[in-house]
């Protein structure tokens, strides 16, 4: 018999499962297939107990399902065949004409209700193909619906879904849970130095890391981003989801590969252990807790987990109460800049200053931006405190001018994410393009740390203020192993040696060796050594024998507001 022009010929063998108990039926059916010479090959068990035998042995492409089977009555076939071959497309074949339960039989998942009186080659055929197409299609639904495209891991949506699940089995198990929530500590250099497509296999390498770590019952989920989380079902004791979590920071922070590129990155995990004896919060609750201890994991330094206790969330009504308080003060005008000079060690010159900004807090009083800045960059605010301090630098400098105060090199601090902002470059060519500036001259003070894990963007950020004729200034140096081609590709010009360095001088050999090594380093690569935290003149002495070049310290005075620096300047007359 052939076939109509509307079903498409398979392009290769496709496994039909016939479940048919009268065997003339079976032979009819078999009969339409063969002669029609089709790709199909026919496989006929009589019962139910038979199919369900056979599906775990062999997979097939689709199934034929008699309703009126020995072993089973109405849709109770049709649901177990499904459980055990969950993909495979079934369609009822039956010789009863009924709408109502052809519409039930749809309902339950059947691809078709076929007839088998006038049942010809063209209609099974087509309603074959049909049905393995539309299978396919709802599988693809499914799939998009329910699991990440990049990674092929759970995608958020199907991780809520069963950790609800787990919730409700935990009240009848008396069993625990552990969920932790992952953030890649540095996912974004990866992105920025290598590429995006160095960024997606990081991903992929990830997912395939917690899916190696993972029990066949637990659930790994990306969230979207480089954000992950992990559903640990049974996990018995908070000891094991630590233990779990360690697993993972460790893993994680193997190197990838990508194109002949290594790279590593780590994470911060978040932990909520949920016990069935407990009272149970809600879904997202539990995940705003999960996301909560990541956060204090990652401002902890990252690299490590945090389980969640009450007092965090104390901590973050805290945050966020400051980070509105901030708000309003951005549009108050409490934020100030301060000034910290900086002085010659040789012969206590001022030749600088530092511009610190502070927080006029109506109830805390001043506050120093080391409380703040956190907060700052976690809310987005960044932009906006950049805005306020260049306005306020401007202002203050054209008052300096006004009284004639001496040439001056006058540094801002830049963070990380200041470097990322639109506005930076903007507002810093406003300051150092304008005339008023005068004899002085505007640097710019980055941490270590951010120029130890300088990206592309930012490169070409600090390269530009460079050219602008803005000096560079490492801050803080000494925390962090920088690498020496990151000091020989930018033009620095100052490096200033962390305060812990001081502190510590008189105690330990090995700081004082720091200190010399570190100061010949500066001065072959043509860049002056300073020196922060100087509160002893026996500090002060010390760096001199070491050709330090200038300091900080209250060994000659603390920070001061435009006024009182202008102030100390003529009284010191330095």
């Amino acid at each position: 018999m052939a076939r109509s022009a509307l079903a498409k010929a398979p392009e290769y063998i496709q496994n039909v499962l016939l479940v048919e108990d009268n065997s003339s039926d079976a032979y009819m059916v078999s009969d339409i297939m063969n002669h029609a010479g089709s790709n199909y090959k026919v496989t006929h068990v009589e019962s139910q107990s038979q199919a369900i035998e056979i599906l775990g042995r062999q997979s097939f492409d689709v199934c034929l399902l008699d309703l009126s089977l020995p072993d089973a009555s109405g849709f109770s076939a049709l649901v177990d065949i499904q459980k055990y071959s969950p993909g495979m497309p079934v369609l009822i074949l039956t010789g009863l004409n009924d709408k109502g339960l052809a519409k039930r039989a749809v309902s339950r998942g059947a691809q078709d209700y076929l007839l088998k009186d006038g049942l010809d080659g063209s209609g099974l055929f087509r309603a074959i193909d049909y049905a393995i197409e539309r299978k396919r299609i709802e599988i693809e639904l499914f799939l998009r619906a329910n699991f990440d495209t990049l990674t092929g891991i759970a995608n958020r949506d199907m991780f809520i879904n069963r950790l609800e699940l787990s919730l409700e089995r935990l009240k009848r198990s008396g069993s625990s849970i552990a969920i932790l929530f992952i953030d890649l500590d540095k996912f974004k250099p990866v992105n920025d130095i290598h590429g995006h497509d160095a960024g997606d296999e990081a991903l992929k390498i990830t997912a395939q890391r917690l899916k190696n770590i993972m029990r066949s019952y637990d659930t790994p989920a990306r969230f979207g981003g480089d954000e992950f989380a992990v559903l640990l079902e049974g996990i018995g004791k908070p000891h094991n989801a630590a233990n779990i979590a360690q697993k993972i920071i460790t893993e994680l922070s193997a190197p990838m590969r990508h194109n002949n590129n290594s790279f590593s990155i780590g994470a911060s995990i978040g932990i909520v252990f949920v016990n069935a004896s407990e009272e149970q919060a809600a879904t997202e609750t539990i995940l705003q807790h999960a996301d909560l201890a990541m956060y204090h994991a990652k401002k902890e330094g990252g690299n490590n987990y945090r389980f969640y206790v009450e007092n965090l969330q104390e901590e973050a009504t805290a945050r966020i109460s400051l980070e509105e308080d901030l708000k309003t003060a951005i549009i108050a005008g409490e934020l100030q800049l301060y000034y910290q000079p900086y002085i010659s060690v040789a012969d206590e010159r001022l030749v600088g200053v530092e511009a610190l900004l502070r927080w006029k807090h109506p109830e805390r009083g001043l506050i120093c931006a080391e409380e703040f800045l956190q907060s700052a960059e976690s809310s987005h605010l960044m932009p906006d405190i950049t805005q306020v301090a260049c306005v306020q630098l401007c202002r203050d400098i054209a008052m300096w001018n006004a009284y004639s105060l001496p040439p001056l090199a006058i540094a801002l601090n830049i963070s990380a994410s200041q470097l990322d902002a639109k506005n930076l470059i903007p507002c810093l060519m406003t300051i150092a393009g304008s005339d008023f500036l005068g004899e002085h001259h505007l640097a710019a003070e980055i941490p270590e740390q951010t120029i130890a894990q300088i990206t592309g963007s930012r490169f070409m950020v600090l390269a530009k203020l460079s050219e602008m004729g803005i000096d560079l200034h490492i801050d803080h140096f000494g925390r962090n192993v920088l690498p020496l081609t990151t000091l020989c590709e930018l033009p620095f010009s100052l490096l200033k040696l962390d305060n812990l360095l001081i502190k510590d001088m008189g105690k330990r050999q090995s700081d004082n060796i720091s200190i010399s090594a570190a100061t010949s380093l500066a001065h072959q690569l043509g860049m002056r050594i300073g020196a922060v935290g100087v509160e002893e003149e026996w500090q002060q002495a010390t760096l001199k024998s070491h050709s330090c070049d200038i300091m900080q310290g209250f060994v000659t005075t603390n920070a001061m507001s435009a006024e009182q620096f202008m102030g100390w300047v003529k009284k010191s007359r330095v």
